[in-house]
């Protein structure tokens, strides 16, 4: 069934509702202190939050394909010298002994550029993850091809990296669920105005630029993207985040994706009038409804956004959370159940203090956690990224820095959840007629935890916040459910996998049927 968006006909909403001061809604009424089920170390591991660098994007990646998270850094320029000098990206493999190796040698390992965000995704269907390089100040962007082996080429004659510009963020995305990747790459950022970019994958590994529409013709200071259903037709839709100061280039943008390369952008409702300052975005489902709501992380201490989904795509904004009181100068949110107890949490990296964390309740209400080390170091957050790197059945993070000088606080954050319970279910999935990596993939999962029946969400993306990708495979917090689950995978292709029994506290693999009756 093909839904619709309901556009809202009523009047702007009042922009000063949605502000807020640093104090707004920190009421101990709102703060869970000490909560065991979500507390988080930090640890010292050697590269990984000793390299000194102003790192741009991150992420948590199986590059190797041997189902534990490595580790990719893009870092951008010495914020010491008068002339911007591009350092080096940084690539760390998992040891799978609770440590990093990194890697050193070979094409990506010393790449080097004013780097911003980046993103990966398996785009040639070869079985193992690429990565798209985003640079700033005019430089061209970088995309390497994963050889299978640990190492990697650069490619060097594709339209995605002969486009010079400032370049801030980027998402793989199948935008006619064709089976090849597609690629976005937003430029302005915070503080230019430029066009966007999107690049059509015509199969076996090759692209051609797309030149017209407003998706690409429009001028704005685009910093977050998000792609994602939130119509529920079957295709990924595009919010934009922008930072420009005054109408239009700070309104957000929403294109509706109408199948057939069309991208219809939105017009007259709350998303895109509502007119901050903001920085990222993420689609996820706040209160187990099954469709996607709406996070956007805003700038110069005015509150973030939060709007729900009605299921048949039209959004409308909540206010008076705790998420949406506090003010601050966000840049990523990471949408994660940190405490596994069945639904999605919050964590936002602020530039200026330390990682503010949001417990849901399962109702789309929440509370702020202050924890174990969160809150302990200011940080000057670019991105952040969330995955199971030591295996524990449970959500870790890792903030990336970009200060305005040199020294400690270019140090990287990796923080270790220590939480104590909760099961749990990790699920990687294949594309077969889908593009490889299952972006855009949903799973459903049905739980049980004695009478009642909890079924849970998720969706496959590239990007998270601001220039962070996490874990390409969903990972669902179950508490204390039954050990018999029921998953179903809707592919991009159409295609419906269901099973039955699943087992619990365990990674899955999951391939999508070759043919319709398999």
């Amino acid at each position: 069934m093909t839904y619709r968006l309901g556009v809202a006909t009523g009047s702007m909403m009042v922009a000063l509702l949605l502000f807020g001061c640093s104090n707004a809604g920190d009421s101990s009424d709102n703060i869970v202190a000490d909560r065991v089920p979500a507390s988080f170390e930090r640890v010292n591991i050697a590269g990984v939050t000793s390299d000194h660098a102003s790192t741009g994007g991150v992420s948590w990646v199986d590059y190797d394909g041997d189902d534990d998270l490595d580790l990719f850094v893009s870092n951008g320029y010495d914020v010491s010298t008068e002339v911007p000098d591009g350092q080096p990206n940084h690539l760390y493999r998992n040891d799978r002994g609770g440590g990093f190796l990194e890697i050193t040698t070979g094409a990506l390992a010393t790449s080097k550029g004013i780097s911003s965000g980046h993103t990966w995704g398996d785009y040639d269907n070869d079985g193992d993850l690429d990565v798209f390089i985003a640079n700033q100040q005019d430089q061209n962007n970088a995309l390497f091809r994963n050889e299978g082996d640990g190492t990697f080429v650069s490619v060097e004659n594709e339209p995605q990296v002969t486009d010079g510009g400032h370049s801030y963020a980027a998402a793989w995305v199948d935008v006619d669920n064709d089976g090849w990747l597609d690629l976005f790459v937003s430029n302005g950022g915070m503080s230019h105005v430029g066009r966007n970019g999107l690049y059509r994958g015509t199969g076996n590994g090759h692209f051609e630029k797309v030149t017209e529409g407003d998706i690409v013709t429009d001028e704005a200071a685009t910093c977050g993207i998000a792609w994602g259903d939130y119509d529920n037709d079957g295709d990924l839709d595009l919010f934009l985040a922008n930072t420009g100061f005054a109408p239009p280039t700070n309104n957000n943008v929403l294109y509706r994706n109408d199948g057939g390369w069309t991208l219809t952008r939105v017009e007259d409702v709350p998303v895109v009038i509502d007119g901050l300052p903001s920085c990222a975005a993420t689609w996820v489902d706040v209160d187990n409804d099954l469709d996607l709501d709406l996070h956007v992380t805003s700038m110069y201490g005015l509150a973030n956004l939060l709007y729900l989904n009605d299921g048949r795509g039209s959004l409308s904004i909540v206010k008076g959370s705790p998420l949406t009181l506090d003010g601050g100068h966000s840049y990523g949110a990471n949408w994660e159940d940190y405490d596994n107890d069945g639904d999605m949490d919050v964590m936002i990296a602020n530039w200026g203090s330390g990682p503010d964390v949001y417990l849901n309740d399962g109702q789309g209400h929440f509370d702020k956690l202050r924890s174990g080390d969160l809150g302990g170091r200011i940080e000057f957050a670019g991105a952040i990224a969330s995955g199971d790197f030591d295996t524990d059945g449970d959500i870790d993070v890792y903030v990336g820095n970009w200060p305005n000088t040199p020294g400690s606080d270019e140090l990287n954050s990796l923080y270790r959840n220590r939480g104590g319970g909760g099961h749990w279910l990790r699920i990687r999935l294949i594309g077969t007629n889908s593009n490889r990596s299952a972006i855009g993939a949903r799973v459903l999962l049905t739980s049980h935890r004695g009478a009642e029946t909890v079924t849970q969400m998720r969706e496959v993306t590239t990007q998270m916040g601001f220039r962070g990708q996490s874990d390409l495979s969903p990972q669902f917090g179950l508490g204390r459910a039954d050990g018999a689950l029921s998953l179903e995978v809707r592919w991009p292709s159409g295609r419906i996998s269901t099973m039955d029994d699943v087992a619990i506290d365990r990674v899955l693999h999951v391939t999508e049927p070759v043919s319709a009756s398999d």
